[in-house]
């Protein structure tokens, strides 16, 4: 199901994320996202949400596949597949666990910020060799 993601992110869809079609509104894939994004900044990058060397989203695109329901059991994957000098990209994929399906797939192009100099930075050498020994499938430049 996530076999290409070391980091996974699993919950249940709560009601608040629900719009009146039924189904989880599509700002809630964004949230779910940063949810598992952040988690990797802080549990595989091991940088502080708030700390001086952070991230800005720079792009965002979000593939709709299957409508995800209230109370659904999903899993969201989150890894780095892409390292440049000053950007990286995340893939998210985002699965029914209750339905074993692909319910998205997002791509976040990231840029590495230096917050107190409010100036992009180029990806620090302790994030790369970090993301480079979690990641299963070989991120690419």
């Amino acid at each position: 199901m996530l076999e290409d993601f070391h980091k996974i992110v699993r919950m249940r869809v709560p009601f608040g994320d629900i719009d009146m079609l039924g189904h989880a509104n599509n700002t809630a894939y964004l949230r779910w996202a940063e949810v598992a994004r952040s988690e990797y900044l802080i549990e595989v990058m091991e940088a502080e949400i708030g700390g001086h060397e952070g991230m800005i989203l720079a792009r965002l695109d979000i593939r709709y596949e299957k409508p995800i329901s209230y109370r659904e059991n999903i899993a969201v994957g989150c890894r780095v597949a892409r390292l440049g000098t000053k950007s990286f990209a995340f893939a998210c994929d985002v699965w029914s666990e209750d339905r074993e399906v692909r319910c998205a797939s997002i791509a976040q192009t990231m840029v590495a910020m230096d917050y107190r100099t409010n100036a992009t930075i180029a990806i620090p050498g302790h994030w790369r060799e970090r993301i480079a020994a979690f990641e299963i499938v070989p991120v690419t430049a």
